[in-house]
């Protein structure tokens, strides 16, 4: 009870100080829901995406892994600078947005004046296949950006923008340069710092930014196309592959972000939440007898608090103590009840049996049954007169 007594005093502490605040006027309790004002260019994804630290139990959350990778704890290798190698990162969640951001960071490096082959980032309708095309399949159905570190005839590194319906087999000679959506040439390769790639889908256009290590993320346009049509439901994947001679393709992060998100939706207001809100928007500070009334209570409180640990235990020594008194004090009622019978009996009260003075009680009961019986004698004359 004492508990119970200490939370409703300091409510009513703290309604006393908060009235000062926020008053009391009423309102209507409930309004419909609303859309926000505000609303974000994007919204990160973060099941779609991956950066340090990567990995949960020696695997990336909502994302897998195949071929030649190395895990490190700061890079994910995708093909070490081994000839013949290839590896793929795909998510295992499908794209839920139509329009979309991703961003990656990654790093090309080699002891070779040409690199070779490359990585290629993916938005694809069938994930998680190795194949010839940078550690990924040929034929895929979707879009695809490659990032070719030593162009075979070139042998410049060279970036391009592809789609493929599944019907175009690259990697048996088809020949990527009549297909693709655009191209540059940017160079990233051994560059001091992360480069970092970016695909937008916004509007049925894909725009392709590239930053070439700067350490500021400074992107150039590198190609752009409208009137493209990508559908929800596909996977982003990022593979790479190494030739001859191989260089080491790191991929540091992956971040996917929804474009053009729905407002948020404010849920339906509880009694006097729009007025608290509107004069919490208002307020500027509180003034000191403000301050006076909430030191008030927060010293009330405690010493509430105080008082109501100290007394637990007093209190429950005074229950006990209450309970036993009372039952002895019953059990010595009862003794006097059975000492009062004992001497209507003629037995000698306590102080004469303590005594030992018998005699008088024997006189005593002798008269008693005198009277007694001189009294039944008296009744029954005026009986019969």
């Amino acid at each position: 009870m004492k508990v119970y007594s200490v939370l409703f005093i300091s409510s009513l502490l703290l309604q006393s100080c908060s009235a000062g605040l926020w008053g009391n006027k009423k309102e209507d309790p409930i309004q419909a829901e609303y859309k926000l004002a505000d609303n974000p260019a994007s919204k990160f994804d973060y099941k779609l995406s991956f950066k340090k630290n990567y990995y949960y139990n020696n695997t990336i959350p909502f994302w897998s892994t195949g071929g030649d990778i190395f895990k490190s704890e700061d890079f994910i290798r995708l093909s070490p600078s081994i000839p013949n190698t290839k590896g793929w990162i795909w998510s295992d969640i499908p794209n839920p947005y139509p329009e979309w951001e991703v961003e990656i960071g990654f790093r090309v490096r080699g002891n070779n004046l040409h690199g070779g082959r490359g990585l290629a980032f993916w938005y694809a309708k069938d994930p998680k296949e190795t194949g010839p095309v940078f550690g990924s399949k040929d034929k895929w159905d979707g879009l695809s950006v490659w990032l070719d570190s030593a162009n075979p005839v070139t042998h410049k590194q060279s970036t391009m923008v592809l789609l493929n319906d599944g019907t175009l087999a690259f990697a048996a000679g088809d020949d990527p340069i009549k297909h693709m959506l655009g191209q540059c040439s940017i160079s990233y390769r051994n560059a001091e710092n992360p480069a970092y790639l970016k695909v937008t889908y916004k509007d049925q256009i894909i725009t392709v930014a590239l930053d070439n290590g700067s350490g500021a993320k400074d992107y150039r346009l590198c190609a752009q196309q409208g009137g493209i049509k990508l559908p929800v439901g596909y996977h982003f994947g990022i593979s790479a592959s190494s030739h001859t001679p191989a260089d080491d393709h790191d991929v540091i992060s992956f971040e996917t972000r929804q474009l053009n998100p729905p407002k948020k939706m404010e849920h339906p207001k509880r009694p006097l939440e729009e007025e608290k809100k509107k004069k919490g928007q208002e307020f500027k500070g509180i003034d000191e007898e403000q301050k006076k009334k909430i030191q008030e209570a927060e010293f009330q409180m405690k010493k509430l608090r105080e008082t109501a640990e100290a007394d637990d235990y007093q209190g429950e020594t005074a229950v006990t103590m209450a309970a036993i008194y009372d039952t002895q004090r019953r059990a010595i009622e009862h003794l006097q009840i059975v000492q009062l019978q004992i001497e209507a009996l003629g037995a000698p009260n306590p102080n004469d049996a303590l005594s030992g003075n018998y005699e008088k009680a024997d006189r005593v009961y002798a008269r008693d049954k005198h009277n007694n019986e001189m009294y039944n004698k008296s009744d029954n004359n005026n009986n019969n007169a």
